[in-house]
């Protein structure tokens, strides 16, 4: 297959094959929204909402991991199809979503489950076992990867002919980020600890600002307009009472999960702001996380690519951005920095 050139043909591909994969369906329960304030994973989240509404799909329930509730959804979607939000990985990095995954596939036993575009690394093999023999239970779950490498462990690990598709943050189009940076060079990466972290060499250079854009994010977020704080406020407390207090049927009705589904878009658009806001502050960018490198492509902004611990990010350059214009890709630290000076120079 040719890797795509320009952003309106990857777009054009990750709707067809929605499209495909659908069948047909015009009603969906998406589930999984990314509550939290990392803004790739709300870009994947918004990213498919914009291919449902492109195809005229419907969607009829919504939920974050920690509010996915089997008896809700079937009432709102009776069988229709289950989609699963991309972002993080199918595997066992990450507990929460991965949880939901595996309760969907033993308590959603008569809808199609769909895992929209996503990357698969398993850490220890027996989790991956458990995975697959709950899928050949099932018998009805679909699986969309975004790279090579996870359509082969989709195979090789779980019995599966996987769907290799964009991620869903590529249909967003183009972002405007227009203001005029007060950075020169931005080192967006992950810190020790972080299951994706790679040890590359930083450099020690006066021109670069070091972040984690995972850090920083506000419970009252002042600098977002009354809309915003007040989906905040509403979902926060929404959130705390199911997890730490004792579950009360009021948020199992239909007016809870509808008034729950209004905050998912409101902070997801505000958390992908705050993201472009982070990266249009800088000259170029450095980044290891593959999402500041899809968002960096929707803001036409150049920058250098590393990649993370199991090459979920140069497989998506491999197979779909790495030819897109303002990519440039790098092996370590020194490396990434020398070019990142080199653009600096140029301008």
């Amino acid at each position: 297959m040719t890797v795509p050139t320009n952003l309106h043909d990857i777009a054009g591909i990750a709707r067809e094959d929605l499209r495909r994969t659908l069948r047909g369906a015009r009603t969906v329960a998406l589930v999984n929204f990314p509550n939290h304030g990392n803004p790739g994973d709300p870009a994947i989240w918004l990213g498919s909402r914009a291919l449902l509404r492109d195809l005229g799909v419907r969607i009829a329930y919504s939920s974050a991991w920690w509010n996915f509730d089997r008896v809700s959804l079937r009432r709102a979607v009776g069988d229709a199809p289950v989609l699963v939000n991309g972002g993080g990985n199918l595997g066992d990095l990450y507990a929460g979503q991965q949880g939901t995954r595996l309760e969907i596939l033993r308590s959603l036993r008569d809808n199609r489950i769909i895992q929209l575009p996503q990357s698969i690394h398993f850490a220890n093999p027996e989790n991956a076992q458990a995975m697959a023999q709950l899928i050949s239970e099932h018998g009805g779950f679909e699986l969309m990867v975004r790279e090579r490498k996870s359509l082969r462990l989709a195979k090789d690990l779980l019995g599966l002919d996987a769907t290799l598709s964009p991620d869903h943050a590529l249909a967003l189009g183009s972002l405007d980020g227009s203001h005029a940076p007060t950075r020169s060079v931005l080192w967006l990466a992950r810190r020790p600890g972080d299951p994706e972290y790679v040890p590359y060499d930083e450099p020690s250079d006066a021109r670069v600002t070091r972040m984690e854009w995972l850090e920083g994010v506000s419970d009252s977020e002042r600098d977002w307009d009354r809309r915003g704080r007040l989906a905040l406020r509403f979902n926060g407390a929404a959130k705390n009472r199911r997890l730490r207090g004792p579950e009360s049927r009021l948020w199992k009705t239909r007016a809870a999960y509808r008034a729950l589904s209004m905050t998912y878009p409101v902070l997801a658009r505000r958390w992908v702001a705050r993201g472009v806001g982070i990266l249009t502050d800088a000259e170029v960018v450095i980044t290891d996380k593959l999402h500041g490198h899809i968002m960096c492509v929707l803001l036409g902004k150049e920058h250098i690519v590393l990649d993370n611990s199991y090459g979920k990010v140069s497989g998506t350059l491999d197979a779909w951005t790495g030819t897109l214009p303002g990519v440039h890709r790098a092996t370590d630290g020194r490396d990434a920095m020398e070019q990142a000076v080199a653009i600096l120079e140029s301008r």
